[in-house]
Formats: C-alpha cells, structure tokens, sequence
C-alpha cells in the first residue's frame, strides 16, 4: 500500500489534479462520451453516363450511268436519181451504138430542162423513150386560159432571145388552153428554125441570160398525165 502511494503523491506534485484522477483511480465515474457523428444519410447518386453518340448514316450509293443508246442503223443505198446517168455527148437519138457504149442514159427536156428522156442501146442503136417529168409543182408551165397580152405575135426561137424574151415569169406562150382544149397559136421555131408544135417560157439567171425555153406538147408536164406532176 506505501509503494502505491508514494509515487502518487509524487505524481501530484509534478501534474495537475486531472492527472492525479486519471492515474490514480478513484471513486468517481468517468463521464459518457460523446456520441459518434452520424454519417451523411444519403450517399452522392453516381453520375450518369454520358449517352453515347448515334451512329454516323451511311451515304446513299451513287445512281448507276445510263448505257448508252445503241447507234441506228444505216440507212440502205437508194436506187439512181431520176435522169441518171446523163447521156455522154455521143449519144443520139437513132445513133449507133456498141457495147462498149452506154447502155442506158437520160438527156434532159421539157421546159426549163425540168424533165428527162431516155436512150436505151437496143440491137446497136440508141432508142430514145418519152419525155418525163418528175413528182412536182408546175405551176408555171400551166397552159393561160387566153392568149396571154405580153407574148410575141411571131414563133419564138428555142434557145434564143428571139423575138425579145422579156414576158413575165411564169407565163407561157406559143398556145393557150382553150376550154380544155390546148390551141396552138404560135407556135416555136427549134434550133433548125423549123417550126414546131409546142410552148415557150422566158428562163434565165439574169436579163442578160434571158432566152426562149421551149418544147413540143409531148415534152410538155402540162396539162398533167403523169402521176406526182401539180400545178397544171
């Protein structure tokens, strides 16, 4: 018991009374302690994630090209132009012929050279067929229904300017329609002077070109007996 309190006397001298209790012991009981803190009541939401990105839309495929169109076909080779091949200068009417010759040409007729005629070499001379005239409008080779007042009282000259050859475009001369009926009046002279039953127009470029322009009435595309010929 004396060990015990000898070095709590001396424990009093160098301490305070609060030290003295606490090393000591006594009678008296501690006081309660005080609570522990409550933790927080409700814990921090966690964070949402981020919502993740929509995916990229993929681009439309490019169009396919359009073939190309298929090329036409070639259009067939047509037959001879109507009045082909033109007749050599040899070539004539009742002429002789060999077989080294053409066998078939056209020479031209009508009025205005519009039409054309055939030479066809048969048993070694040139037979020559009708003068013809191709799918148009003739008009101006119409026969007058009167003897037209601009026309020369004489024969005009195939080829010529004989008598002057200053009638308007498109008027015939050398004869007329009489009621149907075609009447000679003049007539025309051919290159020989001889005269010959058939009409005249003035044609040409130019005054200075104007000439007589003329044919028989067989060689004439009016009044039109043939299929395609107008006008008339």
């Amino acid at each position: 018991m004396t060990n015990r309190i000898l070095p709590c006397l001396g424990t009093a001298a160098l301490l305070s009374q609060l030290v003295f209790s606490a090393g000591c012991g006594g009678s008296n009981t501690g006081s309660t302690g005080s609570a522990g803190t409550t933790g927080s009541s409700t814990g921090v939401a966690g964070t949402t994630g981020a919502t993740g990105a929509a995916g990229t839309t993929g681009s439309t495929g490019a169009a396919g090209t359009t073939g190309s169109t298929g090329t036409a076909g070639t259009t067939g080779t047509g037959g001879a132009a109507p009045g082909q091949p033109a007749c050599a200068s040899t070539v004539a009417k009742a002429g002789a012929c060999a077989a080294t010759d053409q066998q078939l040409c056209y020479k031209t007729c009508g009025p205005a050279d519009t039409g054309f005629k055939s030479e066809t070499c048969n048993a070694g001379t040139y037979t020559e067929g009708s003068c013809t005239f191709p799918a148009g409008d003739y008009t101006c080779e119409a026969l007058p229904t009167s003897i037209p007042a601009a026309c020369p009282t004489t024969a005009p000259e195939a080829g010529s300017a004989q008598p002057a050859c200053t009638v308007p475009a498109c008027t015939v001369c050398g004869g007329y329609n009489n009621a149907g009926t075609p009447t000679q009046t003049t007539g025309y002279l051919d290159s020989g002077a001889n005269p010959k039953v058939g009409y005249c127009i003035c044609a040409g470029s130019t005054p200075a070109t104007m000439h007589w322009s003329c044919a028989s009435t067989t060689a004439w595309p009016c009044p039109a007996t043939m299929s395609g010929v107008t006008g008339c």
